[in-house]
């Protein structure tokens, strides 16, 4: 009875270990696309901005992640919602938005970073958000 008690007992440890190292790696595999994303974008000057991940939510191949942007000298943040898709064993960002609730016109004067009139193509690469 012990034997079987402990056998069931690491099945179950073992299980849950692997179910939660999968989540791990989809979150940092989120970050990533999204951080791949970013760099991408011309003209957005990543190194005068503070980013967190606030929320990662997966449903199956689609994922939604919360992300904060700070400026490193003012103040003020936004919030963007990033949609992704698993695509081939990788996710890839699909589309981008302000947050729910997010006012566009809040004052930060940060357009989602990556969307039209996010001032890449308005301004000299490295100039910070102009209010």
């Amino acid at each position: 009875m012990n034997r079987r008690f402990w056998t069931g007992t690491m099945i179950f440890l073992f299980t849950f270990a692997a179910g939660c190292k999968k989540q791990a790696t989809d979150q940092d595999a989120i970050r990533a696309s999204i951080d791949k994303h970013l760099s991408g974008v011309a003209g957005l000057n990543l190194s005068v901005m503070d980013r967190e991940v606030k929320q990662i939510s997966v449903n199956g191949d689609h994922a939604t992640a919360q992300v904060e942007f700070r400026l490193k000298q003012g103040s003020g943040a936004m919030q963007v919602e990033y949609a992704l898709d698993r695509q081939g064993g990788e996710w890839a960002v699909v589309g981008t938005q302000p947050s729910a609730g997010q006012n566009p016109h809040s004052g930060t004067g940060m357009p989602p970073p990556g969307s039209p009139g996010d001032g890449s193509n308005s301004q000299p690469q490295g100039h910070p958000p102009v209010n």
